[in-house]
């Protein structure tokens, strides 16, 4: 080989080296936030969000507003795989929970998300969203969300997008004297549990703890599935290891009005989704 072609092998080399270094470096970090929402404004926001995948914010802003050329998306800020769900805590009293990953990319999800306020149409379509709502005593100055805290995560065994065939959203209630007993378990949930959890075919799963009124709280969990069978999935996970660890950890919630009898966390309606 040449010195010339030897030079170029090797600065090809490093550019690939510097790109998959590149890609390593970012990190995923994970949000689930939330916001109470009036029942009288529950199928506005439906149809809101049923707008054609994969972009709906720029189908529904283009449809709404024909006259506004640029449009900030998701996809400018890095956020993705973002997910809404709709729960009624209690009778007449719903909330929306959020579920989204951010890529960070040497910004922050803060930084970014100010960002989309500068342009022309974001502002617009905030605007049509600001649907009457109840701020939570874990709102802080203009934030239109709550971020809630994480207190449990578990990726489970590698996957491809591709293999997700449903998304699923919960919420259970907590005691404040519950709360301490509760996370220092998910600390370090026991290995058999997460076994289990994998061999249900149950992927990327979260819970997040927030309060909703002053003592008031709930946890949201967030998974991925990839079987094709969920409720015979849902089924195996009651071994004899994961049996024990509930006797642990229920005791620790509260089931909310209206959980259908035999099952412990409410599921709720996904409202949206975009990738």
């Amino acid at each position: 080989m040449s010195e010339k072609r030897m030079g170029v092998a090797v600065l090809s080399l490093v550019a690939s080296l510097v790109l998959l270094s590149g890609c390593a470096t970012q990190k995923v970090q994970r949000h689930g936030a939330v916001i109470a929402i009036p029942k009288e404004n529950i199928a506005e926001y439906k149809q809101l969000h049923a707008a054609p995948r994969p972009d709906p914010f720029t189908m529904v802003l283009r449809t709404r507003f024909p006259n506004v050329r640029e449009v900030r998306t998701l996809d400018d800020t890095k956020v993705h795989n973002y997910s809404i769900y709709l729960g009624e805590v209690a009778p007449d009293e719903h909330y929306l929970f959020a579920y989204y990953e951010y890529t960070d990319k040497g910004k922050d999800v803060d930084t970014d998300m100010a960002a989309m306020k500068e342009d022309k149409t974001t502002p617009q379509w905030w605007r049509r969203m600001d649907l009457p709502r109840r701020l939570s005593p874990a709102h802080k100055g203009n934030q239109r969300w709550a971020p809630w805290q994480e207190v449990f995560h578990h990726d489970g065994p590698a996957y491809k997008p591709s293999q997700i065939t449903s998304r699923h959203g919960s919420i259970i209630g907590i005691s404040e004297k519950s709360i301490l007993a509760y996370t220092q378990l998910h600390a370090a949930v026991w290995p058999g549990v997460l076994a289990a959890i994998d061999k249900a075919n149950i992927r990327n799963y979260s819970i997040y703890l927030g309060q909703i009124k002053p003592g008031e709280y709930l946890l949201f969990s967030y998974f991925e599935y990839v079987g094709d069978d969920f409720e015979r999935d849902m089924a195996s996970m009651a071994d004899e290891v994961t049996k024990v660890w509930w006797t642990y950890t229920d005791p620790l919630q509260t089931r909310l009005p209206g959980t259908p009898e035999g099952q412990q966390w409410k599921t709720m309606e996904q409202v949206f989704h975009t990738n």
